[in-house]
C-alpha cells in the first residue's frame, strides 16, 4: 500500500471534522442568539398584550363597582429554543404610594365622629415589569394610572400615545372611575333614595412583587368593606383632600353632590372642599341613603 493511500483518510476526516466544527461556530455565532433574540422579541409582546389587558381589567373592575377578582397572567421568561433552552427571567412589581403621597383622601363623619372603615383614600399605583438576563434588549414595562409606558435604559415613551398631552387625556379618563358616586332617585321633588359609593386603593403589603422565569400574575380585587345606612337626624360629612391639582375630585363631587340640593326632604351644604349632608327628623317622604366602600387592591 503507498503512502499517499493512508494520508487521504485523515485529510477526508480533517475535512470533514472542519465542516462540523465550523457548522456548529456559525449555529453559535449567528443561528441560535438569532432564535433566541426572536423569541425574546415574542416574549416581550406577550408582556405588552397583558399590560394592555391588565388596563382594560381594572377599567372593568372599576366600572361595575361588585365584588370581583381578576387575574391576568404575565409571562416573566423568555428566549428558550430547541438548541438552547436555557430562558430569561423577568421581575413584577406593584407598587402603591404611602398615605402622604395620596392622590386623594376622603373622610366621612357622622354626626360629627370620624368612620374608621369607611374612609377613602386614592392612592396612585404603578405595575413594573423588568426583564432579567434577556436576549435582546432590556426593555420594560410600566402601568401607571392607566397609562402604559415603556422603558429602555434611561429612556421613556408611551405605549399608545405620542406625547404628554395625549397621555394626559388618557389619565382624565381614567381618574373619573376612581370618583366617589352619587346616585339619586326621586319623585315630585323628594329624594326617595341615594347611594353614595367610594374607591379605596390598599396597599399590596407583602404581595407587591415576585420574579421568576415562568408565569406571573397581577390579580386585581374589589371587595365591599363597609356599608352604612343612614337614619332620619342623621348628619354626614365628606372632607375632600386633594394631593394633586389635576386630579378634579372636588369639582366632580362638587357637580354631583349638588344634585341633591334644593330637595324638600334632604339638605345638602357645600363648603369650600366639605361637604355636608342631612336628613331631617321629621321629612315628607323619609329617603332611604347607603354608603358603600370598595377596598381596591392589586397585587401579584
Amino acid at each position: 500500500m503507498k503512502k499517499n493511500d493512508a494520508v487521504s483518510p485523515v485529510v477526508a476526516f480533517m475535512l470533514l471534522l472542519m465542516i462540523v466544527v465550523s457548522f456548529i461556530s456559525v449555529l453559535n455565532a449567528y443561528y441560535i442568539p438569532s432564535l433566541k433574540q426572536q423569541s425574546e422579541i415574542e416574549h416581550l409582546h406577550n408582556v405588552e398584550q397583558s399590560f394592555l389587558k391588565i388596563s382594560s381589567d381594572i377599567l372593568q373592575v372599576l366600572t361595575f363597582r361588585q365584588n370581583m377578582t381578576m387575574n391576568e397572567p404575565i409571562q416573566l421568561g423568555g428566549g428558550d429554543v430547541y438548541f438552547s433552552p436555557i430562558k430569561s427571567s423577568g421581575y413584577l412589581d406593584v407598587n402603591t404610594t404611602v398615605l402622604d403621597q395620596c392622590l386623594a383622601n376622603i373622610t366621612i363623619k357622622i354626626n360629627g365622629t370620624p368612620i374608621n372603615d369607611l374612609y377613602s383614600t386614592i392612592n396612585q399605583t404603578k405595575i413594573i415589569f423588568r426583564p432579567v438576563g434577556n436576549f435582546w434588549i432590556n426593555q420594560s414595562y410600566e402601568w401607571t394610572d392607566g397609562i402604559i409606558s415603556i422603558r429602555k435604559g434611561n429612556k421613556i415613551t408611551y405605549l399608545l400615545h405620542t406625547n404628554e398631552k395625549n397621555a394626559d387625556k388618557e389619565r382624565k379618563l381614567y381618574y373619573p372611575m376612581l370618583f366617589p358616586r352619587i346616585h339619586f332617585e326621586e319623585y315630585q321633588n323628594n329624594i326617595t333614595s341615594m347611594e353614595v359609593n367610594f374607591v379605596n386603593i390598599v396597599n399590596p403589603g407583602s404581595n407587591r412583587s415576585y420574579s421568576s422565569n415562568g408565569a406571573g400574575r397581577v390579580v386585581i380585587d374589589l371587595i365591599e368593606s363597609n356599608k352604612q345606612s343612614l337614619n332620619n337626624g342623621t348628619h354626614i360629612t365628606f372632607e375632600i383632600f386633594e394631593n394633586n391639582e389635576n386630579f378634579g375630585i372636588n369639582s366632580k363631587f362638587k357637580e354631583l353632590f349638588a344634585k341633591g340640593d334644593g330637595k324638600s326632604n334632604i339638605e345638602c351644604t357645600i363648603n369650600d372642599k366639605n361637604y355636608s349632608l342631612k336628613i331631617p327628623d321629621n321629612p315628607m317622604v323619609q329617603p332611604n341613603v347607603n354608603i358603600t366602600r370598595w377596598n381596591l387592591s392589586i397585587h401579584t
